[in-house]
């Protein structure tokens, strides 16, 4: 235990001479956190650009097209005379949703022929193209409904309520759980956050292990390395907790979690992610190679972890890979769920064991091979250093 100290001391000591490392550890976290905040801060995705094709031209059509432009997410910026225009506006980007109307839509309607309005949207960017989609379909469906009732009651064959009954059979309510207003704020938050944590911890490990490798290889390499981890982790924890309260009250972020539940997981992963975090300086043995290979990592774990993308969705062998080498997989996702729903520990305690088992037989492998590296690189710098016996002059 004094040994620890006494080298958290040191490592608190040495920090403080070191202006960048602050800044990476005190500033890093709330800037990029507001930073990515901000880009989502309007929190839908409003006014498209839609273009009409409106062959039909009638008091229905333009009906449509006015519950459209009225409605909150589109914004009716061309109408077109033919297909083919109306195909370049997707292609060019000028607009991400196509509306044609067909020729006779009105008449076919009151005539009992069915007849369908086309939604052509751009589906190379998922987000727009989702949002765009459910819109215009919800729209279209009220639309139609509407229409039906109105030629059931224009033919006189039924009254109003037996109308209503007929073209709609059935209804349901909605509830949306947690996230009413299902903002990609929320969503995505919590998930980028953790990679943050991730990447600056693999960051600030790196720069104070290459301050001394050989001498925290030496001797007392757990008490050493342990400071490290708590003095990078203290601070970086620290620092998203204040992210976390900023962008609460700057932009509404939900939160609903326990902050012990939280701040328990947050620790647990700050010491599993220093693991792979020496095993690839002991590799590299270079911060410039280190960083590189870390940054490398940021995006394939990820995108694996199970947040963007559900574990069970997964090709098993990768899942089980994943969770195997990376710590991620068990922090991610089980941290935005205890924030934004407020799991109580009884249900994150599989993730809880997990990291505590990715931490019980990954550390003592990364000390190890840290030792092993910086020993032998200490050995070969002392024989290079000391001449062969022959060679000594008395």
């Amino acid at each position: 235990m004094m040994t620890y100290l006494k080298s958290l001391g040191k490592e608190i000591s040495d920090s403080t001479k070191k202006l960048g490392i602050l800044i990476l550890l005190f500033v890093g976290f709330p800037f990029l956190s507001m930073w990515f905040a901000g880009a989502y801060y309007c929190e839908y995705v409003d006014d498209v650009a839609i273009a009409v094709l409106d062959e039909d031209n009638s008091s229905l059509s333009r009906q449509i097209i006015q519950y459209f432009d009225d409605n909150e997410r589109f914004t009716v910026a061309y109408q077109v005379s033919d297909r083919k225009a109306l195909q370049e506006l997707i292609d060019e980007r000028k607009v991400y949703m196509g509306l044609y109307i067909p020729d006779h839509l009105n008449d076919d309607i009151k005539a009992g022929i069915q007849s369908q309005v086309l939604i052509l949207t751009d589906g190379t960017n998922v987000i727009i193209g989702n949002n765009i989609y459910a819109g215009a379909a919800s729209i279209v469906q009220s639309v139609s409904a509407g229409a039906s009732i109105q030629v059931l009651e224009g033919k006189g064959e039924m009254l109003e309520d037996m109308a209503n009954n007929t073209a709609l059979t059935f209804g349901f309510e909605e509830r949306m759980l947690y996230d009413s207003k299902m903002t990609y704020m929320n969503y995505l938050i919590y998930g980028v956050m953790t990679v943050f944590l991730q990447q600056l911890m693999l960051s600030s490990m790196a720069t104070m292990l290459s301050r001394n490798p050989e001498e925290v290889a030496k001797e007392h390499t757990l008490a050493q390395i342990a400071a490290k981890i708590t003095l990078s982790g203290g601070i970086l924890i620290t620092s998203a907790s204040f992210s976390v309260f900023l962008i609460h009250k700057k932009f509404n972020l939900i939160y609903n979690g326990s902050i012990f539940v939280a701040l328990l997981m947050s620790i647990l992963f700050a010491i599993a992610i220093s693991v792979p975090g020496i095993l690839l300086f002991s590799v590299t043995k270079k911060k410039t190679r280190f960083t590189q290979v870390a940054y490398m990592l940021s995006l394939p774990t990820f995108l694996t972890c199970g947040y963007v993308w559900p574990v069970d969705q997964m090709p098993p062998l990768l899942a089980n890979i994943v969770r195997v080498i990376w710590p991620l997989m068990n922090y991610s996702r089980a941290f935005d769920e205890v924030m934004i729903k407020g799991l109580p520990l009884d249900v994150v305690k599989g993730n809880i064991l997990g990291l505590l088992l990715y931490i019980m037989v990954g550390m003592p492998l990364a000390i190890y091979v840290f030792k092993k590296s910086f020993n032998s690189d200490l050995a070969t710098s002392v024989a290079r250093d000391i001449p062969a016996t022959g060679e000594i002059n008395m």
